[in-house]
């Protein structure tokens, strides 16, 4: 087996001909410019390749990030764009690289590792201990006919010009009053409100932004994928795309499962078009006791009055946890309780964040009002 190295800028080229050549042939897009925090160069040591005869012929790259649900932080490591050249496939590369990859980030402490893929995929994450978990967000299907249902409030729409920088901490801010999703830096955000085929559509009130709406023609990510601000803004902002879009289109706007200030615009004006997303997610809990930890205050939130008392072993990640209510709240510690289960790492990302339906609805036969746990990954945020 060929060793597994870091990416560096020489390497560079040919990760992204591999991973183009795998996912975007026939578009005119290229990995570099639709995913470029992953492929920015401070993040080359966490893109693990194998090369034969001096040629890259797998790879597999990560990206950390923190992010905040409410009251609670932890750190995620998105998989991103996986490829092997074809005449090195059913080698093993693939896998080498993606433990490498966790090796990686369960040293550096980072809780949770996530991925996007097809069901036709899930056999070869499931070798790193990944589980497909429940979909996570809703979809609206909307046309342009649909652009009359939402009223124009009468402020100015403006495109946001990357050039100026007028808004982007204006965005931020209003992106952040969401209370949930991936934390991100102005640096970040100036590089994702560049990315090519989405335009980004501003709400002005007496020259204050009030609003957003990131429009995308991207066949990664396609449609009304991300909103902010006031409620009245956002519905200007939705009259004004919708209204111009062509005429027969199917166009997707999304609302995580946390809900948000355009999801409740659209199910007030779209009422019985939501429907789950059928992307499929994949989790791996890296590190099982760190993370419950983290979210511990939104775990205690969900007992209310109930009494949780119960322990749960991880076989294949050597820890135990034990939940216990009390009257200074959830306790989590590391005793073994009456009440005890012995679960793989898979089966208890099954049980924290719901099982996807190829997987039924057993949750390993634990009773508990404490799961399942949701964090929002915007569309923005997922690669």
């Amino acid at each position: 087996m060929p060793r597994v190295q870091e990416c560096t800028q020489r390497e560079l080229s040919e990760v992204i001909g591999l991973v183009d050549d795998a996912m975007r042939q026939g578009m005119d897009q290229t990995m570099l410019t639709d995913y470029p925090l992953v492929y920015q160069e401070s993040n080359h040591p966490n893109i693990r390749v194998i090369k034969v005869d001096g040629r890259t012929v797998s790879v597999v790259p990560f990206l950390l990030r923190t992010v905040d649900v409410e009251d609670v932080s932890f750190t995620i490591g998105i998989i991103s764009p996986t490829a092997t050249d074809p005449e090195h496939r059913h080698r093993g590369y693939g896998l080498a690289c993606l433990r490498s990859c966790l090796a990686s980030m369960e040293e550096m402490g980072c809780d949770l590792s996530v991925l996007w893929t097809r069901i036709a995929t899930f056999p070869f994450y499931e070798h790193g201990a990944f589980e497909p978990v429940r979909y996570q967000e809703w979809i609206y299907n909307c046309t342009r006919d649909d652009g009359g249902r939402f009223r124009d409030h009468g402020e100015s729409v403006v495109r946001y010009d990357p050039s100026t920088g007028t808004h982007p901490d204006r965005i931020r801010s209003m992106h952040e009053a969401e209370g949930y999703g991936v934390r991100r830096s102005r640096s970040e955000w100036e590089a994702l409100l560049r990315l090519p085929l989405m335009r980004t559509l501003v709400a002005e009130q007496d020259g204050t932004a009030t609003g957003y709406l990131i429009v995308s023609g991207a066949g990664n990510k396609p449609g009304l994928i991300e909103a902010g601000g006031s409620v009245e803004a956002v519905e200007t902002l939705y009259s004004h795309a919708l209204c111009r879009s062509p005429g027969d289109a199917q166009i997707q706007s999304y609302d995580p499962l946390s809900g948000s200030t355009a999801g409740r615009l659209l199910e007030r004006k779209l009422p019985g078009r939501r429907r789950l997303t059928t992307k499929s997610m994949m989790i791996r809990i890296n590190c099982p006791t760190a993370f419950l930890r983290k979210i511990r205050p939104w775990l205690e939130r969900q007992t209310g009055s109930g009494e949780e008392e119960f322990s749960i072993g991880v076989t294949d990640a050597a820890e135990r946890i034990s939940f216990r209510s009390t009257g200074k709240g959830l306790v989590l510690e590391g005793e073994r309780l009456e009440r005890h289960y012995e679960l793989t790492r898979r089966e208890l990302t099954s049980l924290v964040f719901g099982p996807h339906p190829v997987r039924g609805e057993e949750t390993a036969g634990i009773e508990t009002a404490l799961f399942p746990f949701y964090f929002p990954l915007w569309q923005l945020d997922q690669s």
